[in-house]
């Protein structure tokens, strides 16, 4: 019974509730359709099942990017199932004679309305994560209100609202380019991309390993670069918010790490920690991606950047910016990996305009999930030591000499000493 009153607490099932309800009075008022039993199953089936489809949808796109390293091959991974299911209930409806067919002649017939609804939707999803990327609103509103308002314009335009079915189709080719196809124009750059400039790679890098510095390495080669920034993560921007809004906690600091867990007012249908409920300290991980550059000879081609009150104000955006500040006229080029974690990093990347994508395809084994768990052999000889260190400075402070330089471990976090062994501020 809990497990059923928290399915109803959620903010995802209301959502997917509403959206039923609101199809149910936008079909059925126009034509007082109240009693049609189609109409009804269909609604209640949009109410019902949508927490389940949105994660099938979202399984989709992730698993589909991950093969392929390709936005636009994400974005068919959503689209169709999204399309097959428009178009299914657009046939539903027309047989019901919820929606007559001369209607949707107006916008090119079932199929090309079911398609140009599926479009607009996508585009504006695209909008709405945009937009809490940006910290306007949050990623689950924004998608509440642009789902209710691609309801809505399909309605009103199915229903033969002359100045709306204008709207549709305008709203549908619009939202489609924003949202599909400017995937594929990025994903094109991939492979026209011109050699020469500098590069960014942005992540958590929580922590960084082995296949990080491999790939690093290869990005420089390939592309040619005189020059690449690494820029971890701080606190996630959701995590951040989060944790503001008490939907989740740190559950306890374990070994320089921030185990996370959700609280009582998490939502159920809702995946806190995609990337894993454990973080290194962003001043553990800066340590440790210095370190490791040092390690393998890369200083004068890699530069680790840590701007925690830029990131603080505007995540990797403001990050990008600062660089992009410090290499006026030259081409930027920006790694990513194909997983989860790596795609909403190309988001940010091809939303930052004017960068040449370079996403890699992770095929080998390493995982950072694994080294948190403990798993050897993955990381750097200098990331070993630091974790070490790290899980020995619960017992008190520790001071080391690593690579020629002087670190202290104070409650959890790596701190750097100049030659007073005085802390230094990073």
């Amino acid at each position: 019974m809990k497990k059923v009153i928290m399915y109803f607490k959620s903010f995802i099932t209301q959502l997917s509730l509403f959206i039923g309800v609101l199809m149910y009075i936008c079909y059925a008022y126009m034509e007082s359709n109240w009693g049609n039993s189609y109409l009804i199953a269909v609604c209640l089936f949009v109410g019902f099942a949508m927490p389940h489809y949105t994660k099938f949808s979202n399984y989709a796109e992730q698993k589909m990017a991950k093969i392929t390293g390709k936005i636009f091959m994400g974005k068919i991974g959503r689209f169709v199932p999204q399309a097959i299911f428009n178009i299914t209930v657009v046939y539903i409806l027309t047989y019901a004679e919820v929606i007559h067919v001369e209607n949707l002649n107006v916008v090119g017939g079932r199929v090309i309305a079911a398609l140009l609804t599926t479009f607009a939707s996508q585009g504006m999803q695209y909008v709405a994560s945009e937009l809490s990327n940006r910290e306007k609103g949050n990623i689950y509103f924004n998608t509440a209100l642009a789902l209710c308002l691609s309801i809505v314009i399909s309605a009103l335009a199915a229903l033969g609202i002359k100045w709306v079915q204008v709207l549709f189709v305008v709203c549908g080719i619009i939202f489609g380019t924003i949202g599909v196809l400017y995937g594929l124009y990025t994903d094109i750059k991939v492979s026209i991309a011109p050699k020469g400039g500098v590069g960014i790679f942005c992540g958590t890098f929580n922590p960084i390993h082995k296949s990080h510095i491999a790939i690093l390495k290869k990005f420089i080669e390939d592309r040619e670069l005189e020059k690449v920034y690494l820029h971890s993560t701080v606190v996630p921007k959701l995590h951040a918010k989060f944790l503001r809004d008490g939907i989740i906690r740190i559950k306890k600091m374990e070994d320089g790490m921030r185990v996370y867990e959700r609280t009582e007012k998490a939502d159920v249908n809702i995946n806190y920690f995609i990337t894993g409920n454990k973080f290194y300290e962003a001043k553990n991980r800066y340590i440790m991606l210095k370190e490791s550059i040092r390690e393998v000879g890369l200083e004068d081609k890699v530069e680790v950047l840590f701007l925690p009150d830029i990131y603080e104000k505007d995540g990797f955006y403001g990050v990008i910016d600062n660089i992009k500040k410090r290499n006026k006229g030259k081409k930027i080029h920006a790694m990513h990996g194909s997983d989860g974690g790596g795609m909403m990093v190309r988001g940010i990347y091809d939303a930052s305009f004017g960068m040449w994508p370079y996403p890699v395809i992770r095929r080998d084994n390493v995982s950072a999930t694994k080294i948190r768990e403990g798993a050897k052999g993955m990381t750097l000889k200098s990331v070993d030591i630091l974790m070490d260190k790290l899980k020995d400075s619960c017992k008190d402070n520790t001071m080391f000499n690593l690579n020629g330089n002087e670190y202290e471990v104070v409650n959890g976090i790596i701190y750097e000493l100049d030659k007073s062994s005085e802390k230094v501020s990073i």
